[in-house]
């Protein structure tokens, strides 16, 4: 089992005693936009891959949660009341302490908690105004590009198994132009392709 700890005891103490682990497979999902949140999911080991997902069910990729962080827009919903606005997967075998939403509002008195989340949505924040650039200023080779690496820097593993539609799903791309967008990769060297894998070989 993974570990996340804070340095208040009292704070860490309550965390493990009202927390549910739950483990996950890679590619299981976590939450769809829609749904309703009980939970908020910290993330003691693996990834999560959030998606805005939107009424047809089209996903663009948004940003990857990390052993020690919690989704900022589970945050974000919770505490106006809303439905989930994102879809959540995990990236590869993750585990995860689910919390009670009513305690993201009970520990507004402790410090490091109120630390903890202003920092993540702080640091979401950031990641979401890098997405609208790529998406607003960037090619899509460059976007491509972008993706390909947030997934191999979430496992440690430079080896995606992913098909060209998954990757043309979660950018809102044709397939036929992912390909050709994927060769035009492999001529450069910095991957090689095979059936329903994709290897990084270049970080150039």
């Amino acid at each position: 089992m993974g570990t996340f700890e804070f340095t208040d005891k009292k704070l860490n103490k309550e965390l493990y005693q009202v927390g549910q682990l739950k483990k996950m497979k890679a590619g299981e999902v976590l939450m769809n936009s829609g749904d309703i949140l009980k939970y908020i999911p910290i993330v003691l080991k693996g990834s999560i891959r959030v998606m805005a997902q939107n009424e047809e069910e089209e996903e663009f990729f948004l940003y990857h949660i990390y052993p020690g962080e919690t989704c900022a827009m589970s945050l974000t919903c919770c505490m106006a009341q809303r439905k989930s606005s994102v879809k959540g997967v995990a990236e590869e075998d993750t585990e995860i302490l689910l919390v009670p939403i009513q305690y993201v509002d009970e520990w507004a008195n402790h410090p490091e908690w109120k630390k903890y989340v202003s920092t993540l949505q702080a640091q979401r924040f950031s990641e979401l105004l890098e997405t609208i650039e790529l998406l607003a200023f960037k090619k899509l080779d460059e976007q491509l590009w972008n993706y390909l690496l947030k997934r191999v820097q979430a496992t440690g593993n430079n080896v995606l198994k992913i098909t060209h539609q998954d990757i043309a799903n979660e950018l809102h791309s044709p397939r036929e132009v992912i390909t050709r967008l994927l060769h035009q990769l492999q001529k450069q060297k910095k991957i090689t392709l095979s059936r329903n894998t994709i290897t990084v070989i270049s970080a150039l």
